[in-house]
């Protein structure tokens, strides 16, 4: 069965596709070019980061952002990912196989490895931890702003959530047991 490639919201129109999926602007490319789902781009993650900028259309975020967080994300408070406009993040929470559900694991061979091969610096999972484990599920979490630090694990940016900027989480996709809706 073929999944269905969902509608570009028109705040997206502008940014490119690829197999008609909208190319998030954080993600990261090839020498040649090429975009490359799964990898991103580390400037413009932190660029997304520190300005507050969307990371699937790279304009500025306003008074209620989206982050998609995984199961364990959520049980952190913290968000690796920049956050999105609640447009961005409903089409992402359709578009992108992992955080809809339709994956079930992650890719067998480690991102980062297959990208070195190519000479190509990565970031997303730098630890290389999820290498073929089990996909968890997904939360899309509404929250009225977050705190920026540097993660003591990934050595990367991340977004912390206190409990009291939390404004609504709703569970995405069918992997993983999934999370009630509601304030953590």
């Amino acid at each position: 069965m073929t999944t269905p490639i969902p509608n570009i919201p028109l705040r997206l129109a502008g940014r490119p596709t690829l197999g008609g999926l909208v190319v998030p602007w954080t993600t990261g490319r090839t020498p040649d070019g090429r975009y490359r789902f799964g990898a991103v781009d580390l400037d413009r993650h932190n660029q997304a980061m520190t300005d507050r900028l969307c990371q699937t259309c790279g304009t500025p975020l306003e008074d209620r952002i989206v982050f998609a967080l995984r199961d364990s994300d959520l049980r952190a408070l913290t968000s690796h990912e920049p956050g999105m406009h609640p447009v961005c993040s409903a089409y992402a929470a359709t578009a992108c196989p992992m955080i809809a559900g339709r994956m079930q694991h992650y890719r067998a061979a480690s991102l980062a490895g297959q990208l070195a091969d190519l000479g190509i610096a990565f970031q997303g999972d730098p630890t290389g931890a999820r290498a073929g484990a089990t996909a968890e599920a997904w939360q899309l979490v509404w929250v009225s702003g977050y705190h920026l630090y540097t993660h003591p694990h990934t050595k990367m940016l991340a977004a912390m959530l206190l409990p009291e900027q939390i404004l609504r989480v709703r569970p995405v996709g069918t992997t993983g047991a999934g999370a009630e809706g509601g304030k953590p």
